[in-house]
């Protein structure tokens, strides 16, 4: 793309998505100091029930249109790299308003009615997440899924998904609609076609000099390559444009996307009654959580926490367990980390400091005295002075003051013995320990 003297609005846009975009991924490496990156994300701050920054995000896009896309949003961020290493030229993209409709109806309906799962699918942070916790564990491979999809969408229509599936950019589409000071063609318009060919939504047309603000995502890059500076933020229309949608049109919208919210909330309610009555595992959730079932509620799988874990034991949700949660074996989890509580941008898990995370129950140890030899290697490694080697019947075993154990899983990785003498078992609820044994 050959810049003109005008690209200013273009680079600063460009600089400050690269600074935003790099913030994430510091973040997802375990960086805990950018994690405001995260937590600026809509979806994650309206679970977390922060409604200042989604309503200020909001009210930005009202004003602006979606520049939440261009720079914020990682993964919006992210198909703009893909494209921009592909190099391939597609056709102008088509206006697919009763798809956006409709997917954004379903999803919401479904969230509405307490499905997180459903609109978790289509979070463009939640799917970033996945992307980055493929990249880290190759063996996770619905990450894996969701890049080769987003690879295949990105490099056949550039921002598709952003303009024709992704709810939140639905949202923001028809506030930027609203928007009073939008991005129009002037008629100073020379129909080149430039503008056209760097654009990644397709809403422009230079025939008829108009520019749809509601998929627009603000790249400004149309205002970089324009030779005659013919397109811009205007508060009036300098020519008559053509509404998006026909009587007919809009009919037809309103009734997909009423026709989809009745379908989100039947599909939601029969998710939520398969949950609920699943064979899952009871899953072991990471500290901060209150109950499996209300971490499930809150958790979109963004697997933050999981790249975070400096124990390496936080694993995605499978197919025994709903949602993300904790395997010992080698690993387990660090007494003096706290990081997965820290950094949840959705609010699932509950901010602890330190000192309240090591004293937080998470699980509980379960001896097996016919398999224990009484090496007292447990003993030694848990950090909270839980285990003690007792003789018991002439044999040293290995004895669990139940009041000290939070389950992090430390006495398991210690146990040296190929049939483990000892496991991590779920607990209903989790609750605070009494002060370790050893003083702490």
């Amino acid at each position: 793309m050959k810049l003109k003297k005008t690209a200013l609005p273009y680079l600063l846009r460009l600089a400050t998505a690269c600074l935003f975009f790099v913030a994430v991924c510091l973040t997802f490496s375990g960086f805990q100091d950018f994690d405001l990156s995260v937590k600026s994300q809509i979806f994650p701050a309206f679970d977390r029930k922060t409604f200042a920054v989604v309503g200020m995000l909001l009210l930005f896009t009202v004003l602006f249109g979606r520049f939440y896309c261009s720079v914020v949003c990682p993964f919006g961020i992210l198909q703009d790299i893909i494209a921009f290493i592909s190099r391939r030229k597609s056709k102008p993209d088509t206006n697919r308003f009763k798809l956006r409709y409709a997917i954004a109806g379903f999803a919401f309906a479904s969230l509405g009615v307490g499905c997180v799962f459903i609109f978790a699918l289509l979070d463009p942070y939640s799917n970033f997440g996945r992307i980055v916790a493929f990249f880290k564990n190759p063996h996770y491979l619905i990450g894996g899924g969701v890049f080769l999809l987003i690879l295949f969408l990105t490099v056949w229509k550039k921002r598709v998904f952003c303009t024709s599936v992704c709810p939140v950019g639905t949202i923001l589409g028809l506030c930027a609609k609203i928007s009073p000071l939008k991005m129009r063609l002037s008629d100073k318009c020379v129909k080149c076609g430039k503008c056209v060919s760097v654009c990644p939504s397709g809403c422009i047309n230079p025939a008829e000099k108009t520019l749809d603000n509601e998929r627009c995502v603000r790249c400004l890059k149309c205002t970089a390559v324009c030779p005659v500076q013919a397109v811009g933020f205007k508060k009036k229309e300098v020519t008559p444009q053509k509404t998006d949608l026909s009587r007919r049109g809009f009919l037809t919208g309103t009734f997909t996307t009423a026709a989809a919210v009745g379908a989100g909330v039947v599909f939601a309610n029969h998710i939520n009654a398969e949950e609920t009555d699943s064979q899952t595992l009871r899953p072991i959730c990471p500290p901060g959580a209150s109950t499996p079932q209300e971490f499930a509620a809150k958790c979109t799988n963004c697997q933050l926490c999981v790249s975070v874990c400096k124990g390496k034991v936080l694993r995605p949700r499978t197919k025994d367990y709903a949602t993300v949660h904790l395997e010992y074996g080698k690993e387990y989890c660090l007494y003096d980390c706290h990081a997965c509580c820290d950094v949840c941008p959705t609010g699932a898990l509950t901010t602890l400091s330190l000192e309240e995370k090591q004293k937080r129950r998470i699980a509980m140890a379960q001896f097996f005295k016919d398999k224990c030899v009484g090496c007292g290697s447990c003993a030694r490694k848990c950090p909270r002075g839980a285990v003690e080697i007792k003789e018991i019947d002439g044999k040293r075993k290995a004895v669990l003051s139940a009041q000290y154990c939070i389950g992090c899983g430390a006495c398991v990785a210690a146990c040296p013995l190929p049939e483990k003498a000892v496991r991590v078992v779920p607990i209903v609820m989790q609750s605070t320990a009494s002060k370790s044994r050893k003083g702490e």
